[in-house]
């Protein structure tokens, strides 16, 4: 899709695929900070807001992307600024996160948050039980039988749409390093 990073507050199509390229990854790296899924997402919608209110323009897709990281990630600080006091924060992200304002840090931050995304959209095309399954599973932690009696199936049933969310997400996410295949591969044993 061809892009005009020059309009994007007239250009509706550009602006809903840029929507949904980062909306959900950029709040998993605002929620990565604040711990506050709530309060995450309300501070992606104001850098999307204002980049479409203010019909901002970017040079390439790079430079979108950069800004709207960056932007998040100062506006998430400034989300913990308000809670908390300077020194507070300080103390307590120092303890949890003593990087939290390093670069490098966030630059991990943003890969995990575009690997996720990627993760979700492939766990979105699992057939309907399947992806039940495997979010009871895999995002709930439950166990074989308690799965089984949340949706009135057996137990053996519960094990074969595991292994088929298993394979499903290994042929479809197969281009990501195969490190992730051994993490999923764990979460299901």
């Amino acid at each position: 899709m061809q892009i005009d990073f020059k309009n994007l507050g007239k250009d509706k199509k550009s602006w809903e695929y840029v929507y949904e390229h980062f909306y959900q990854k950029l709040c998993f790296f605002s929620n990565d900070i604040l711990n506050d899924r709530e309060k995450a997402a309300d501070v992606v919608q104001s850098i999307l807001i204002k980049i479409w209110q203010e019909n901002m323009a970017f040079d390439s897709f790079q430079h979108l992307r950069n800004y709207l990281y960056k932007s998040v990630q100062n506006a998430t600080i400034n989300e913990l600024n308000k809670d908390n006091s300077r020194s507070r924060i300080l103390k307590g992200l120092g303890k949890d996160n003593p990087d939290i304002y390093r670069q490098e840090d966030h630059f991990y931050t943003i890969v995990r948050a575009e690997v996720y995304k990627q993760i979700g959209d492939a766990v979105n095309q699992l057939p309907e039980k399947t992806r039940q399954v495997f979010n009871l599973a895999f995002l709930e932690h439950k166990s074989n039988p308690e799965i089984a009696d949340l949706l009135s199936i057996s137990i053996n049933t519960v094990k074969v749409h595991k292994n088929n969310a298993k394979k499903a997400l290994q042929l479809s996410l197969r281009d990501l390093n195969p490190l992730l295949v051994l993490i999923l591969w764990e979460a299901f044993q």
